[in-house]
């Protein structure tokens, strides 16, 4: 049987440091725009970030302003490690994201070919804004 094979987010590593992996690579992202890595660590990335991006999406959407800005005050600074980062996302990346007509697709990621070293394959992931 295959329970649980079909979940995204297995990076092989202990709970606490796979959270910090992931928290510290989304915060990379908002901070750079952009971030290489290898495909699986950027197909979690990607999923982390989109759902972490929608949930945002979906407070302002779906509660008053004032309400919706301290809810997502407090979720991003459980996530992003920075506060220059956490401003970026509500001041900057939010009002973008909030005008768009759909919930999906923030980030995107493009191949780049095998690393020299290992020939793991490289992949650049990247904020859609």
């Amino acid at each position: 049987m295959r329970h649980l094979n079909k979940r995204v987010r297995n990076i092989s590593s202990g709970a606490q440091k796979t959270s910090n992996v992931l928290r510290n690579m989304l915060t990379n992202l908002v901070a750079h725009g952009q971030i290489v890595t290898t495909q699986k660590r950027a197909q979690v990335l990607k999923s982390v970030a989109n759902s972490f991006f929608a949930g945002l999406v979906r407070l302002y959407k779906t509660r008053p302003e004032a309400d919706a800005r301290r809810e997502a005050i407090r979720k991003v600074k459980s996530t992003i490690y920075t506060e220059v980062d956490g401003k970026r996302i509500i001041d900057e990346l939010l009002p973008k994201y909030v005008d768009r007509a759909d919930m999906r697709g923030f980030v995107m990621d493009l191949k780049l070919g095998p690393r020299p070293g290992d020939s793991a394959e490289k992949v650049v992931v990247r904020l859609i804004a």
